[in-house]
């Protein structure tokens, strides 16, 4: 029942397989279902040796984060302006752009769940 109860008010969340292959410094795009039906595309990274999440949409001009090595070894970009965004926070770095989306995850083993 417990367990019921969190899912409740964690919202939806999608099971990841096999993030413990994502090397540090590194990001992942992912896609978690239909975007049109509530699912969303997102890259995962690994930094300081826990998994974050961050949507792939811009919040400026609708550019998309890329996946790949971390610049810096900690910020997610989008090559749209170059624009540097903390993936645990969201937080645009150094430029007046709204911050971006992020997810909350849990690492679990070998796995992940995301709460959407």
């Amino acid at each position: 029942m417990f367990e019921s109860l969190k899912r409740l008010f964690r919202g939806p969340s999608v099971r990841i397989q096999g993030v413990d292959k994502l090397p540090e410094g590194e990001s992942k795009k992912i896609s978690l279902g239909d975007p049109l039906a509530g699912g969303a595309e997102v890259i995962l990274c690994r930094r300081g040796g826990r998994l974050f999440a961050v949507d792939v949409r811009c919040p400026h001009e609708g550019g998309r984060i890329v996946d790949g090595p971390l610049r810096e070894g900690r910020y997610v970009v989008c090559p749209l302006h170059n624009y540097k965004f903390d993936p645990e926070t969201g937080r645009a770095l150094g430029v007046a752009c709204k911050d971006a989306r992020t997810y909350r995850v849990s690492e679990q083993g070998r796995d992940c769940e995301i709460f959407l």
